[in-house]
């Protein structure tokens, strides 16, 4: 067997932190969901410039809006998703809609095929209060 050289990059270790603190708030989901992060965990990651899938319908985007870079690729487009995220293991992202479900639906389909840095954020107004909440903390400490 080989040593597997095991290296973290100066830009992934925000987000491996964060993944390592959410952890145990993921362990407390009910077994039927995919885990979730806090929307505000899940903020700082985004902050941190890893991708961020909306996967609902273009419909509910038109009626709703969508977190600001978001790339909008519906649940039921396993194969775009795919795509966008590159070959297995994919590069990290933040998935959302509306309240979870969906983004645990996609994330179940996409780690049955090797993807394994994909975090589910819940829904789309809680990440938004988290980010807005991120954005005017860093406002406040830029003006200190």
């Amino acid at each position: 067997m080989k040593n597997a050289n095991f290296r973290v990059s100066p830009q992934s270790l925000p987000f491996l932190i964060l993944l390592w603190l959410a952890l145990p708030l993921a362990a407390h989901e009910p077994a039927d969901e995919a885990p979730r992060l806090q929307p505000a965990l899940a903020a700082g990651l985004v902050s941190q410039g890893i991708a961020v899938i909306d996967v609902r319908s273009a419909e509910e985007i038109v009626e709703n809006g969508r977190v600001s870079d978001a790339r909008n690729i519906p649940y039921t487009e396993t194969e775009a998703l795919a795509d966008f995220l590159g070959p297995p293991p994919g590069r990290p992202a933040v998935l959302y809609c509306r309240s979870g479900r969906r983004a645990g639906v996609a994330i179940e389909a996409l780690e049955a095929q090797g993807y394994d840095s994909l975090i589910n954020a819940g829904g789309q107004q809680a990440l938004e209060s988290a980010l807005n909440a991120r954005n005017e903390s860093n406002s406040t400490l830029e003006g200190s």
